[in-house]
């Protein structure tokens, strides 16, 4: 499977385990469905699908990894619907109003007593480990899903010493400076789409299917505006959007490479996936190489802690 999103991190020491080993680990925590009284479960699935049984896929150097969430739906509407119902009850028979305490208490009740009735959403998270390059890949537009899944894998190992994979320019003051005409990194050219804003809580002014040397870009940022987003393009291979917190958005992958993934011929849905997360690794730690370099290279982790 090609990652859509990356969430980067960087670890702070050698990930010294084998694809074996972490296998080990990771299995003592398997995903498990919602019982009848569960919000949300979360476990370690094999990434390669159903049909696989190893918890850790290792391919060119990395391993890739997999959790599953589960998560059953309870619309709020729902719950104070049943609850509005409880308390035009009271009102009506006892007469008297209701405090902000029982109040919490019936819907407590309410949620109790719905949640086995509920329906399930699960989902899956899938993440790599770049061992050589101290790198974390994982595949989310979310930080906070991101963090659910390093989380679970600390819980897991014992202990994971990575952090944020923080850029000495500031992704924003660089992209600016690339709009404003200062040349590219090699191999990077501009898309056709950009986000400004001129303060963390200001409006926001969004540019799609444009020309980004246009005039009326140029005007925002003559404007005071700044990019917080912006559309790029590397080796002709990789499109995306990177935005100001360094997280890459929306990547779409040139057919060139998705066919040498073809070009292994794999006969298997395995061996499928297994060429996919080869060439797909191997290209995507080459991007994060680059856009370091593009932005003046990585923070020190001990600068973060």
């Amino acid at each position: 499977m090609w990652f859509k999103n990356l969430r980067l991190y960087q670890l702070t020491e050698d990930f010294t385990l084998s694809a074996e080993a972490l296998a080990d680990k990771l299995s003592q925590a398997p995903f498990q469905p919602c019982g009848s009284q569960d919000l949300m479960r979360y476990g370690w699935v094999p990434p390669a699908g159903a049909d696989a049984q190893d918890y850790v896929h290792a391919a060119s150097g990395c391993l890739m990894i997999c959790a599953k969430r589960q998560e059953k739906i309870l619309p709020s509407a729902v719950v104070n619907e049943h609850l509005e119902e409880k308390l035009s009850h009271i009102r009506s028979e006892e007469g008297r109003p209701v405090g902000r305490k029982e109040r919490q208490t019936m819907k407590d009740e309410i949620i109790f007593d719905l949640l086995p009735k509920a329906f399930s959403k699960s989902s899956r998270d899938y993440a790599f480990i770049a061992p050589r390059e101290r790198l974390i890949l994982v595949n989310s537009s979310s930080a906070k899903k991101a963090e659910d899944l390093l989380s679970q894998l600390r819980e897991s190992l014992g202990t994971l010493k990575a952090v944020p994979l923080t850029p000495q320019q500031a992704p924003a003051q660089m992209m600016t400076h690339w709009l404003r005409g200062e040349p590219l990194p090699t191999d990077f050219v501009l898309g056709e789409e950009c986000e400004f804003q001129a303060g963390k809580d200001s409006r926001v002014v969004r540019c799609k299917n444009v020309d980004l040397s246009a005039p009326e870009v140029a005007s925002h940022l003559e404007a005071g505006m700044f990019a917080s987003k912006l559309a790029l393009t590397w080796k002709e291979a990789i499109h995306f959007v990177m935005d100001d917190q360094f997280a890459v958005k929306r990547l779409k992958f040139e057919d060139q490479l998705l066919e040498q993934a073809g070009d292994r011929n794999p006969e298997t849905a395995q061996e499928a996936f297994d060429a996919d997360f080869a060439v797909m690794s191997i290209e995507l730690v080459a991007l994060v190489k680059a856009l370091l370099q593009a932005f003046g290279g990585a923070v020190e982790p001990e600068a973060l802690m």
